[in-house]
């Protein structure tokens, strides 16, 4: 076949995922880029508190989600572009997360209130959780679901650029901390909602209520992914509140150094993933499946030389100060453990059907972060950057071990059946 050929038959995957790449290393590099600025101005303390009420908000976006993004964006893909069911799923999404919204608040409120150190930061807290109104108005699952990124990310560009650049004018000094969320929040408002008026004007959709069984199907079908995000939450976020609590908030800024360029290696990976998925869903192969994740793994692993080759450099932009990289070093890891696990979650256990495995490898993974965190702390060993690198691998890598396992078995199941038949 010729290169032209492939080209046409996949232009709309190549499509989508330019838009999406474009759209998702924006929505990373956008905080990479204010990172060394609001470093500088508010400091490594302060920028630490900013950090972790960011991450405190996050957990209410998970409830809030509830498993919606991908369930629902399967969904949109069967539709087959009938509009009255489209309607219906999209109305029914933004319902429930309206009420999981207004439920994650009141928790919320709750945690801030008996958390004695997150009281004193209450305003910095709320401003914060207005970033989680993006979960609410954002309808990306739609867009995945149609494969046609285009609009959203022309929008989300645009919008949350506005925003990058105001923060170097309203953010001058330290005093100036509790706005830098709601810089942020007052860009992901907008975002989505534009979002929402190219779903219902551009696209011709229609807001309806839903039947009451329509929204409990809806939850019923998201509850696996939700308990699996929750769990999965627990391992990745979870340190930043005990490093805190620990070893300091300036430590903190350091993990988080680690995490955004470990978010920044694994985003190739993430884009294809996602653009593939409407794709596997409905077409699930065993064949496409496997090739598409030795490129995604090997893909990783060059990712992963070219940042260890220029890390002093990289490092520096964010922090102007001399650091031990050994940290970050161990952290550029995890995006190759992650390329085989997520593509396995998403391109395997989601597209064929087995949204169930995800949730057990999550709890299984969970449990053996939980046993390796007490075991650690016990001994003393949670007292460095390092020692929550360390976990934080070994939590991946457990999870990794666990859907390769189940993954071969449904490979061999699904290869039996096309022998059979």
């Amino acid at each position: 076949m010729k290169l032209k050929d492939v080209f046409l038959n996949n232009r709309k995957i190549l499509s989508n995922f330019s838009y999406l790449t474009i759209l998702e290393i924006f929505l990373l590099i956008a905080p990479i880029i204010t990172f060394p600025y609001l470093v500088r101005i508010l400091g490594k303390e302060l920028y630490g508190w900013v950090i972790t009420a960011q991450v405190t908000a996050s957990y209410c976006t998970i409830l809030i989600e509830f498993g919606f993004k991908r369930i629902s964006a399967r969904h949109i893909a069967n539709q087959n572009g009938d509009k009255n069911k489209m309607s219906i799923t999209v109305s029914s999404i933004i319902i429930l997360r309206f009420i999981l919204w207004i439920i994650s608040f009141i928790i919320y409120l709750v945690v801030i209130e008996v958390v004695e150190s997150y009281r004193h930061q209450s305003i910095l807290f709320i401003f914060s959780f207005l970033t989680t109104l993006s979960s609410v108005l954002f309808l990306d699952f739609y867009f995945q679901g149609i494969e046609d990124m285009k609009y959203i990310t022309i929008v989300n560009v645009l919008v949350r650029g506005i925003f990058v650049g105001a923060t170097f004018i309203f953010i001058k000094n330290s005093k100036d901390y509790i706005y830098v969320p709601l810089l942020w929040s007052i860009g992901y408002v907008l975002g989505g909602g534009i979002s929402m008026w190219i779903v219902f004007n551009r696209h011709k959709l229609s807001f309806v209520m839903p039947l009451k069984s329509t929204l409990l199907l809806h939850l019923k079908e998201g509850s696996i992914i939700f308990f699996s995000d929750l769990m999965l939450s627990v391992k990745d976020k979870l340190n930043y509140n005990i490093m805190g609590s620990l070893i300091g908030m300036s430590d903190v800024v350091i993990y988080d150094v680690g995490s955004k360029i470990s978010g920044l290696m694994q985003k190739p990976v993430s884009v294809i993933c996602t653009v593939l998925f409407p794709r596997m869903a409905k077409n699930p192969n065993v064949n496409n499946a496997k090739e598409a994740m030795l490129v995604v793994f090997l893909i990783s692993i060059i990712i992963t030389i070219i940042v260890n080759v220029f890390l002093p450099s990289i490092v520096n932009f964010f922090i102007h100060e001399d650091i031990d990289l050994n940290a970050i070093r161990l952290y550029s890891i995890s995006p190759i453990i992650l390329s085989i696990s997520i593509f396995i979650a998403i391109n395997v256990f989601y597209a064929f059907g087995y949204d169930k495995l995800v949730l057990n490898s999550t709890i299984v993974t969970t449990i053996g972060y939980i046993i390796l965190l007490t075991i650690m702390y016990c001994i003393g060993l949670l007292n460095s950057v390092e020692s929550f690198v360390i976990l934080t691998l070994s939590s991946y890598f457990i999870e990794m071990i666990y859907r390769i396992v189940f993954c071969n078995k449904i490979f061999k199941s699904k290869f039996q059946k096309s022998t059979v038949s």
